[in-house]
This record gives C-alpha cells, structure tokens and sequence, in this order.
C-alpha cells in the first residue's frame, strides 16, 4: 500500500525517485497515516538507494542485512549491491519459515530433508507450500550510479527474484504501480529527458496514483546522484 518511483534521466546518467510517506498497519483495525518517521528510502552506498513497498518491518531487515555485507565487502558497484538486497531477501524469507513452520516441529531445514519420506503427507505439502509461496509481503527498488558508469534500477519481488529495468528506465512498485505505469506510457517518457522533465513526470505520475488505496499525498522526491541529497534516507 505505497508508491515508490524510479527513473532515469539524460540518457541514463540521472535517476528521479520518488515515494509516498503513507504508512498502512493493523492495531488491531487497519490504520493508515503520513509520516516520515518510518524510512520507504535507505542508504546501501554512495549514489545508490533501495525504495520498499510493502511490510517496513520485513523490509527494514532484509535491507539492513544487505546493508552490513555491502559495507562489509566494500561492494561499489550497482548490479553487485542488487544481488547482494536479492540474497539477503531469499535468507530473510527461508529464515522466517523455518522459524514459523519447522522449528515448531523439532526440524531444521536440513533435518526436514532428510526425514521428508518419513514425514506424513499433511505435513509434507504444508511445509513445501511455505518453502515456496512464504511471502515477505514487500517489493524493492534498487537505483543507483558509479562514477564513470550508467546509472542502474532493478526491482526485487517474491520471492526473490531479481529483475533490470535499464532497458525501460522507469519502474514503480507499490499499490498505485498501474497508474504510474499508464502515465509513463502516456506521457512519451524518455530516458534522454533532462532531469527537470523527468522530475515534472515523476512528480505528476506519482500525484496519479494518490487515487489508488494506500497511497499518500505527501511526496519525498531525489535525483542520484546528486551531491547532498543522500542525507535524508534512512541509515541503517
């Protein structure tokens, strides 16, 4: 229940992003206000961000981890940080059903395995449905640029796949997606605009999509790589 935007401009040089701040919970009636103490926008490295729709908790975890081994391994280049955000969403997830579904059971994963053909058939396809449609409830952007390279957006979906948009140059994720898509498309978008005029695009794509559930009026707008303005994102 979100908007996240990302775009790239003059000529894949410039990425325009954008998200919405509304927060959607359950406590225990479903709930939904603004705010901009809940991060949609994280920090991974120097020109390079993740935008989350979905469950900030679960996103905060999987970018979290993703973080530390980015900073760990000195990783610099977009592609690679996408596939370390692909790797830590596919370990956040397996971690979550072992927990919630073997663990309960006296099993690890491995333990599961190797006791499968003696497991009763109920508890078999219960267990294989978790391992494979578990769903993290949350969709990543992952934009960003190199010094001296293209810019790069890629998106990371259930459960776990990883996915370039560089051939497109924009992608949205979040419940008001189809509205900014149809916009784009209407709007004759090109990666070779300005930033200005991709920002205008953005900017109007995203007031669009306010119509569907979910999605917020107020708007939070970057460019990367622009000197300064990787300050607001959240850090951790």
């Amino acid at each position: 229940m979100t908007i996240c935007i990302a775009a790239m401009a003059e000529k894949g040089k410039k990425i325009v992003i954008a998200v919405d701040r509304m927060i959607t919970a359950n406590f225990p009636i479903p709930t939904e206000f603004e705010t901009d103490d809940v991060p949609k926008i994280y920090k991974l490295a120097d020109s390079t961000l993740a935008m989350s729709a979905g469950s900030a908790l679960n996103a905060y975890e999987v970018i979290g981890k993703a973080k530390s081994l980015v900073a760990a391994q000195q990783i610099t280049k977009v592609e690679q940080i996408a596939e370390t955000i692909r790797k830590s969403y596919q370990d956040y997830r397996r971690q979550l059903v072992i927990e919630r579904f073997l663990e309960p059971r006296g099993l690890t994963l491995e333990a599961y395995y190797n006791m499968q053909q003696r497991l009763t058939p109920n508890v078999v396809q219960e267990v294989e449905n978790q391992l494979t449609g578990f769903s993290l409830g949350v969709d990543l952007i992952v934009a960003g640029c190199k010094e001296g390279d293209d810019c790069h957006i890629f998106t990371v979906t259930h459960p776990g796949i990883l996915l370039s948009h560089d051939s497109l140059g924009h992608v949205s994720i979040g419940s008001g997606a189809p509205h900014v898509t149809y916009f784009f498309i209407g709007s004759r978008y090109k990666k070779s605009l300005s930033v200005k005029q991709v920002e205008e695009i953005v900017r109007e794509a995203k007031k669009k999509s306010e119509v569907a559930p979910g999605v917020g009026k107020q708007t939070e707008v970057l460019v990367i790589p622009e000197e300064g303005n990787l300050v607001p994102p959240q850090q951790i």
